[in-house]
């Protein structure tokens, strides 16, 4: 670390910052008293102008019919914004949770939406519905039904009434208990978080093995008749013609000029034979169930990477659902190496492809098990595709390497997808995720990505980001949505290590490693842990946008911050501030430690922790570690021309006795993977590194209100 000359110029600038921090600490704390906040009590807002927390409240338009998620609105002591909780179970877990007052005061006020006139009930599937809500009053004012049938994506749900003789009736008639609001308080409810998230992220990777193991056996069951190409049939697509159900075209060495159409269950097994196709359209089409395409190189894809004229006629209808029908028509509808159409039980094995536009090509329900295949793009990613694009399919990804192109993997309403032990290279985004939720994205190697390793974007929720290693990259990860679980991932040399946008999820056990920034808090209204990470060599290792102060610990447990030991203290025993000048600037300058100890610098510790008006768009470690967390995977890191880093992760969390899951729960999760999917507010879908584009739309044309 280099010496900080406490007469020298850079000494004076941090000096300066902290005088600057005091003073306006000290304005702040001239202005908080100025209106007690307790005087009048605030009358509920429009909700889309609240800031969202829990479920989102767009999931009721994802659930059938009239089901909703009853909410919640709280104004906070020391939070300029309104919080809009859905779910009233998920406010209640918040209030108690020991990080929700240090950061946001106490709850002034909170008001509940009642159902009293709505005709509320229960829909077939167990959720709750009710054409509408009909009055917002405050919580204590209101009859609460707990422990009835109805239930949320999310699991159980409390349904408020005005009326206490309402409140009976939906009991009567649905089960449960009626009780007012303090015993509601001091209840606690079964609800998933991201904690669940994290239990089932082993069992997702047994998921796929299964899966894998399955297209095998299905495979396997193609047992029938065997046409060879050149003896039985002149062509590809004419041996797959004329083969019965079940049958295996073999295709001999050789490069076949040709495009290939599959209507029947067969395998097409390929040994060293390359399919070229005229350069226009896609090369191989399926539109069977249960194929299976192996041993292929493929090559001679059209250009079109979507269909003009299917995006402009669905740009017409309503603006958000323009936005998304565009999406899947134009980039559902473009060139392939291999394109299913409505063929659930496509297994694609040992494969290469190389292309501009797409390699496998997923649309209307074509679930696939993909493994071994290498799809080389183009140089630019502008000029190219997708290595692999899954539109409302399941997709299975294993062992393949994408390099260039647009994006290597890029999944649209593909609930409970799976990417793992993949490479890419080179590309705009490594794997890119839209409306896709309860997906595990683990073990890849992510290099040179100009926007980001993994991107996720667009409601999702339950997903989990786990052992991936990402450098030299726009980003590491960005993850939006709700619950997400982003853990053991190695973050090195990218211009961003991790950003928190993910609501009410859990960042524990990654390293950053000498990126320009390691992490960015994003969100306005802070509800995620983000615990026992490792920030060492990072420019700066944190940096935060508008919004309340994050407190980044659990409990006791914080992140390790190289440089957070400097100082006249024992290592641990000081909180720590990466978004501070002074903090920040300790892992480069070990003598800004003399202006941490100075008695500006301590008066403005004291004033983080008490006035609001210092609290804004900050982080606080209170109990930064002494040492890394994992000190091997940090050296590694820095080694030159390192092995891609995948710890043990499955190991570590299945010996958690506290995170423990039943097979059960997560077949249920994957039942219930279209329900759960969550949008993100304008703030959470932003990427930092890109800039947001107009079809990329936020949620709302006004944002968060802010408390006047």
């Amino acid at each position: 670390m280099a010496f900080l000359d406490p007469f020298g110029d850079r000494f004076g600038r941090v000096l300066a910052a902290v005088a600057v921090l005091v003073v306006v600490a000290g304005i702040a704390t001239a202005g908080a008293f100025a209106a007690d906040p307790s005087a009048a009590t605030p009358d509920p807002v429009a909700y889309d102008d609240t800031v969202e927390l829990g479920l989102s409240s767009e999931t009721d338009e994802l659930m059938a019919g009239s089901a909703r998620v009853p909410r919640v609105q709280v104004f906070y002591s020391q939070l300029q914004y309104v919080v809009g909780y859905n779910g009233i179970e998920s406010f209640v877990a918040s209030v108690d949770d020991g990080r929700t007052e240090r950061q946001f005061g106490y709850p002034l006020v909170v008001h509940v939406e009642t159902f009293d006139g709505g005709n509320p009930g229960v829909t077939d599937d167990g959720l709750f519905e009710a054409e509408r809500s009909t009055d917002w009053i405050p919580a204590n004012e209101a009859t609460y039904v707990v422990g009835s049938t109805a239930r949320t994506p999310a699991g159980e749900t409390v349904v408020p009434f005005s009326e206490r003789t309402n409140a009976e009736a939906f009991a009567a008639e649905h089960g449960g208990r009626v009780h007012d609001w303090a015993a509601v308080r001091n209840r606690s409810f079964d609800v998933d978080s991201a904690a669940t998230v994290r239990s089932m992220a082993p069992e997702r990777w047994t998921a796929a093995d299964r899966r894998i193991a399955d297209a095998e056996a299905s495979a396997a069951e193609h047992t029938g008749e065997a046409v060879v190409v050149g003896r039985d049939a002149p062509t590809i697509d004419a041996a797959v013609a004329a083969a019965p159900p079940n049958a295996t075209v073999v295709v001999p060495p050789g490069t076949y000029e040709e495009t290939v159409t599959v209507n029947e269950s067969v395998t097409i097994a390929g040994d060293g034979a390359r399919v070229r196709g005229d350069g226009n359209g896609s090369v191989l089409t399926v539109r069977a169930p249960n194929v299976t395409v192996s041993g292929l190189t493929i090559d001679g894809v059209g250009n079109e990477t979507r269909d003009p004229e299917t995006a402009r006629e669905s740009a017409d209808g309503d603006a958000d659902e323009g936005w998304d029908t565009n999406v899947q028509l134009g980039y559902g509808h473009g060139d392939a190496g291999i394109r299913a159409i409505g063929a659930p039980g496509l297994l694609v094995d040992d494969v290469a492809v190389e292309t501009n536009a797409s390699g496998v090509l997923l649309r209307e329900g074509s679930d696939a098990v993909i493994r071994d295949l290498r799809v080389d793009g183009s140089d630019d990613w502008r000029d190219g595709f997708m290595g692999v694009i899954g539109m409302e399919s399941r997709v299975t990804i294993t062992d393949g390497r994408f390099e260039g192109g647009r994006d290597g993997v890029y999944l649209h309403r593909a609930d409970g997808s799976i990417v793992r032990n993949s490479t890419f290279v080179g590309n705009r985004y490594g794997t890119h995720l839209m409306y896709t939720g309860n997906a595990l994205i683990a073990d890849n190697r992510f290099r040179d990505a100009e926007f980001g390793g993994i991107t996720v974007m667009t409601r999702p929720s339950g997903n989990a980001i786990v052992g991936n290693d990402v450098r030299d990259s726009g980003a590491g990860i960005q993850a939006s949505g709700t619950r997400s679980y982003v853990g053991y991932n190695t973050l090195v040399d990218n211009r961003l290590g991790f950003s928190t946008s993910s609501r009410g999820s859990l960042y524990e056990h990654n390293v950053a490693v000498d990126n320009e920034v390691g992490a960015h808090a994003t969100t306005v209204v802070p509800s995620s842990r983000v615990v026992a990470n490792d920030f060492v060599g990072n420019d700066r290792h944190a940096e935060a946008g508008a919004g309340a102060l994050r407190i980044w610990a659990d409990d006791d447990r914080g992140n390790h911050w190289e440089g957070a030991d400097v100082g006249l203290h024992d290592p641990g025993e000081r909180a720590y501030r990466p978004t501070a000048p002074v903090d920040a600037a300790l892992h480069h300058e070990t003598a800004a430690a003399v202006v941490r100890e100075s008695p500006g610098a301590v008066l403005l510790d004291r004033l983080h922790g008490t006035v609001p008006g210092a609290r804004s768009g900050s982080i606080v470690d209170p109990s930064p570690a002494p040492g890394p967390y994992a000190p091997e995977r940090v050296a590694a890191a820095r080694e030159p021309d390192p092995a891609p880093i995948h710890p043990e992760w499955r190991l570590e969390l299945a010996g958690d006795d506290s995170i423990t899951v039943s097979t059960d729960t997560m077949n249920a999760h994957d039942r219930n993977a279209t329900d759960e999917t969550n949008r993100t507010d304008e703030t959470n879908g932003t990427n930092v590194m890109e800039p947001r584009r107009s079809t990329e739309r936020s949620r709302t044309s006004f944002g968060p209100e802010r408390r006047r």
